[in-house]
């Protein structure tokens, strides 16, 4: 159990320095932490995926490449292991092949397949080893799994188990190279399926040969040739058979009573065969055709040496057969071999009952596609195309894709395919299946996970978005207690639906601030939940939060009265108006008390202007040394305050230019009204750039609704700050 992880960071990406503990408690896995944009959730989620291995990026200040990074990570007090993290983006594909394998069986069955399989392969390993320094080959296992597979349910395993009664002494070796005549790119297939009529004819003249000799022979369609000889030689080769004073008679009745004389024999009828003068020609036209295409040249040097094995070499696959099982059955490898095989017979029971039991475990992999094609939205249906087989391949499963045209056709799509037909948010989506897999395999590993999320629900709709609410919220429900959760966010809404539907509360509720100097500090999460009640009512006596209160209650008197006379003295607050300088305090509290669940004002009533405070308090937040980025409250002031400012001026400006009140007496939307009149009035005035930022940057800040947080949390209390001193410097 995690009780505690301590981050000490210095100049990592944007981060410039960052403290942070974040504590753990039985039940409370999970800390949510709101980063508006800029503030450093992305460079906390790289220096993350360094950290847990999945980049090789290592953290750095880009734009100050000499200052010196630190990313000290403590779990407990101990460093932690890269296999300890783990980073999910949803813009980022997830490499979950292990997940795939790991997540099929549980732990203690998979230690226990693991260690039949590390015996396996050990052995397998010496075998091919062995092999490639004899076959040269350029991938053994590949091409004997590709030579010998009879099923999709084969692996190297039970190919070489099958090859146990085909593999004995005196086999054969055709020695070279083995790509010269295997390549990759099929060259040799190919010139072997084009030119099949002259090596027939080479093989017709051959066998016309054969029957000619008193060794080599084709009689009634059984044939003894070249390869068959060669065989013979293997057998009586230890001196065993003519030791004991046995004899070979041929059919002819001549008789060889020592390998010497088998030896001489041979060497004749060889020669024999390759004077003939038709033989010659055949050969000829073969190696002619060969030499137009250079990427034949082995295979040409090959037959120039053995072109007794043409007649093997046209029965292409069953020559390449013969080929591995000569070289397996060679004096040096064959004891390898059989190594292999008595520790697989001493392990197949074994094994056996891992894959038996393994197999009953697969429902879990039908749960969780079951889960992802029940609760995302997303037009397409997952399936697993080779499950029997992942475990003992060790591989990463086939995924099968089908794409829902509509509620009755499915069309099988490839991967690449589907991601150009997806939109953004069904991309994503679809990485969150990756990511289902890898928290399911985690949850098989003995090891506890730091799982970071890095807004996991970007461009999500609400549907997706819900879902993978629901899913974290299954996550931190995990009895296991294996997973510690970091989730970062810069959506407001994810923010609050998480914090409610998981039922967060301080100390694991976070909003993270970014100051002048590039510090990153960690505040105690607000604004869960109704952010009037919680964060307003009862608090009226700061004189922030009872400004930031003028716009909240204009809106429900909108909603539920009517615009009002009580509706037009919270406007004239806000905008220019005839009595906007003379609104007293007392005025607002007798408004405002009637919208505070029957509590009351804190704030004593006074004949104070309500604009004469409005502009105090925003002189004062700009005098701050290191003002809150997150509080509401700092950027409604602000926000009012500028638009005062702007609009006096407007006014100022338009009068000057002939216009009367009654031109500037609009309804709804005064300030952009007022920019489009004073556009037109004042064409050529020096600060429109500035009245055009202020009717950019305001309007949402002030007309607040439940739709208008994040706009107010998101935006930098930095950028007010400047247009606040912009206007007061030269809107004058």
């Amino acid at each position: 159990m995690i009780q505690k992880i301590k981050i000490d960071w210095r100049n990592c990406y944007g981060i410039k320095e960052l403290n942070q503990e974040f504590k753990f408690t039985p039940g409370k896995q999970i800390h949510l932490i709101y980063a508006p944009n800029g503030s450093m959730k992305t460079s906390f989620a790289k220096t993350m995926r360094y950290l847990s291995g999945q980049s090789k990026e290592k953290p750095c200040d880009k734009l100050h490449d000499k200052d010196k990074s630190s990313f000290i990570l403590k779990v407990d007090g101990l460093d932690v292991s890269k296999e300890n993290i783990f980073v999910v983006n949803g813009d980022d594909d997830i490499d979950c092949s292990k997940s795939f394998v790991n997540f099929l069986a549980s732990s203690e069955l998979k230690n226990r397949y693991d260690s039949i399989y590390q015996q396996l392969s050990e052995k397998k390993e010496l075998l091919i080893s062995k092999l490639k320094s004899a076959s040269l080959s350029s991938d053994c296992e590949k091409e004997i799994f590709g030579t010998f597979k009879q099923n999709d349910a084969d692996t190297i395993f039970s190919i070489l188990e099958r090859l146990n009664s085909e593999v004995k002494s005196g086999l054969p070796k055709f020695e070279f190279k083995y790509n010269d005549v295997f390549d990759t790119k099929e060259n040799v297939k190919k010139f072997i399926e084009s030119n099949k009529d002259n090596l027939n004819i080479y093989i017709d003249n051959y066998n016309r040969l054969l029957g000619n000799s008193k060794l080599f022979r084709t009689v009634a369609g059984h044939t003894f040739g070249t390869y068959h000889v060669t065989q013979l030689q293997q057998y009586v080769s230890d001196g065993s058979f003519f030791g004991v004073n046995h004899k070979i008679v041929l059919q002819d009745d001549t008789e060889l009573s020592s390998e010497t004389e088998l030896q001489e024999l041979i060497n004749s009828e060889q020669q024999r065969l390759l004077k003939d003068e038709n033989l010659k020609k055949a050969f000829d036209k073969i190696t002619k055709a060969i030499d137009k295409n250079v990427e034949l040249r082995g295979f040409k040097s090959v037959l120039n040496n053995h072109p007794e094995w043409i007649p093997e070499i046209i029965n292409y696959e069953v020559f390449r057969k013969k080929v591995w099982l000569g070289y397996l059955s060679d004096n040096e490898i064959k004891p390898l071999f059989d190594a292999y095989i008595q520790v697989y017979n001493e392990n197949k029971e074994a094994l056996q009952q891992v894959l038996e039991e393994a197999s009953s475990q697969q429902e879990r992999w039908e749960q969780i596609i079951a889960l992802y094609n029940a609760r995302f939205h997303v037009p397409i249906k997952v399936s697993i195309a080779n499950q029997k087989d992942i475990i003992l391949k060790q591989e990463a499963a086939k995924l099968q894709f089908s794409y829902v045209e509509t509620s009755s056709t499915e069309t099988t799509v490839e991967k690449d395919v589907l991601e150009k037909i997806l939109s953004r948010g069904e991309k994503r989506a679809f990485i969150i299946l990756q990511f289902l897999f890898e928290m399911e395999a985690r949850k098989t590993m003995d090891h506890d996970t730091i799982l970071v999320m890095d807004d996991i629900a970007d461009s999500f709709d609400y549907q997706n978005k819900y879902a993978i609410v629901e899913y974290i919220k299954d996550i931190a429900a995990d009895n296991s207690n294996k997973f510690y959760m970091l989730v970062l966010t810069h959506n407001y809404d994810f923010y609050r639906t998480l914090s409610s539907r998981l039922s967060l509360f301080q100390p694991n509720l976070w909003m993270a601030e970014r100051l002048a100097n590039g510090k990153v500090i960690i505040n105690q999460g607000q604004y869960k939940g109704n952010i009037y009640t919680n964060a307003f009512i009862e608090h009226d006596n700061d004189d922030k939060i009872f400004i930031s209160m003028i716009p909240f209650v204009r809106n429900l008197i909108e909603y539920t009265k009517g615009e009002n006379d009580d509706y037009k003295t919270l406007t004239e607050c806000l905008h220019k108006k005839a009595n906007t300088r003379t609104i007293t305090i007392e005025q607002l509290i007798n408004i405002m008390t009637d919208f505070t669940q029957g509590k009351g004002m804190k704030r004593p009533k006074s004949a104070d202007k309500i604009y004469d405070l409005i502009m105090q308090t925003a002189d004062s937040i700009i005098t701050e040394a290191n003002p809150n980025q997150v509080l509401i409250e700092n950027k409604v002031c602000l926000s009012i305050a500028i638009r005062h400012l702007a609009e006096n001026y407007m006014y100022d400006k338009m009068i000057a230019k002939g216009k009367s009140e009654e031109d500037l007496a609009v309804i709804g939307s005064q300030t952009g009204k007022w920019t489009g009149l004073f556009k037109k009035a004042c064409p050529k005035d020096a600060h429109y750039d500035i009245i055009e930022r202020v009717n950019m940057m305001t309007p949402e800040l002030i007309h607040i609704n439940s739709f208008m947080f994040e706009p107010l949390i998101d935006m930098s209390i930095y950028h007010l700050i400047q247009l606040y001193k912009d206007c007061k410097e030269q809107l004058k």
